[in-house]
């Protein structure tokens, strides 16, 4: 644990040294998190055009909506499909301005979008496959999961963590190279395997990290709560916006690094030298081998 935190702590400091520099950077993950806050306020929009003045579904509407119709899933896939774009077309965005950024030129945000733009068919198309293997995954844990209980949703975390690990430099490898999903897929692995050897685990740590940071602001939550029927409409007008606030800055900010620490390790791993402000042995341990 104490070495998961120290190599957490060391990435984190190295990608903080880019952001400071550069923080425009973060304009992508708050895009990003706009794109998302629109699509769910018009999914909102679409359930609420479906309630009656009085209060309630409109019985008719209700009648047309069947849990195991196949447009149901249509729908939920297409959803699922959207949020995989949205994060994805921006992330491209990110890891283009960071690449600039790491080879010492200044990024520029109308670059990294219009590089976006002109990857929009192989966005498209990984969008669809990471959603699509996603879901199957999914469905395979929870399978797993009620044949074999809990030795079936380790088996199935471990499928997901396999996919998560072979796909680590699928997004640079789509900014770069400009080749589609399958092919991006095959050269994240091989250079994985090229650098790391047989990589079995990422330890970057950052997420510890980050979970320490958000812990505080859990803890307030729930204290909070529990004594909410002194002061609700302080709790819920004061301290609940404060908290949503805090850990939505702090997803935004460490997204941030761990994209900024993944382009560097891929810079690494694709020419052999480390970023000016990336110490070596840092991106060296990214991984462990079998």
């Amino acid at each position: 644990m104490l070495q998961r935190f120290a190599r957490g702590w060391g990435i984190a400091k190295a990608s903080w040294a880019v952001l400071k520099l550069h923080p425009k950077l973060l304009v992508f993950p708050v895009l990003s998190l706009v794109a998302f806050l629109v699509l769910f306020a018009a999914i909102a929009l679409t359930a609420w055009a479906g309630l009656d003045p009085a209060g309630g579904y409109r019985p008719q509407m209700l009648d047309r909506i069947n849990p195991e119709s196949p447009i149901v899933y249509v729908a939920f896939f297409a959803i699922y499909f959207v949020c995989a774009f949205i994060g994805i077309f921006f992330n491209a965005a990110l890891v283009f301005c960071t690449l600039e950024a790491l080879a010492g030129r200044e990024p520029s945000l109308r670059a990294g979008l219009g590089t976006a733009v002109g990857r929009l068919p192989q966005i498209l198309a990984w969008a669809l496959v990471a959603s699509t293997v996603g879901l199957l995954l999914n469905m395979l844990q929870n399978a797993l999961r009620d044949r074999l209980g809990f030795l079936g949703s380790l088996l199935g975390g471990l499928l997901e963590f396999a996919w998560a690990v072979v796909t680590y430099f699928v997004v640079p490898v789509l900014v770069v190279d400009g080749v589609g999903p399958i092919e991006a897929v095959k050269r994240s692995s091989a250079i994985l395997k090229r650098t790391w050897g047989e990589s079995l685990a990422g330890e970057g740590g950052l997420g510890l990290i980050g979970f320490l940071l958000m812990l505080p602001a859990l803890m307030v939550l729930a204290i909070g709560t529990a004594g909410t029927a002194a002061s609700p409409t302080i709790f819920l007008a004061v301290v609940v916006p404060v908290v949503i606030l805090y850990i939505l800055t702090l997803s935004l900010v460490f997204g941030t690094l761990g994209a900024i620490f993944r382009t560097g390790a891929y810079v690494y791993a694709t020419t052999g030298q480390a970023p000016s402000d990336m110490d070596p042995a840092l991106l060296q341990g990214a991984f462990r081998r079998k």
